[in-house]
């Protein structure tokens, strides 16, 4: 019991800090010129990242488990949509384009992009 408590604290201290992605940091990795600069044909680089702010705010803001089908770790191969739909979805999302390069995003990896 000690033992879990003790590895859940920096998990929790860091939650608590504040520490870790938001959808704007998170968005702005993805359409940022100064950071991975993915583009979309027919978007400005200001709808790409209001339109990614605003959909990550929106799932933020909705209780949910993760479905089994949505794993945006996983390379996206086909034209089906994928979308997080609730704050546990959007919340791996944002964990999954941190820890991924640009190239990978660019890719089809961390779906919605």
């Amino acid at each position: 019991m000690r033992a879990s408590f003790l590895v859940l604290l920096p998990a929790l201290g860091a939650f608590a800090a504040g520490c870790g992605p938001d959808c704007q940091s998170t968005c702005n990795k993805i359409y940022a010129e100064s950071e991975c600069n993915i583009p979309r044909p027919g978007s400005t680089r200001d709808e790409l990242l209001s339109d990614c702010e605003d959909s990550c705010e929106a799932a933020l803001d909705k209780e949910g488990a993760i479905r089994a089908e949505y794993v945006p770790s996983e390379r996206v191969t086909n034209d089906e949509p994928v979308e997080y739909s609730n704050d546990q979805e959007v919340a791996l999302w944002m964990d999954c384009v941190v820890a991924t390069s640009c190239e990978l995003l660019d890719d089809g990896y961390c779906a919605p992009i």
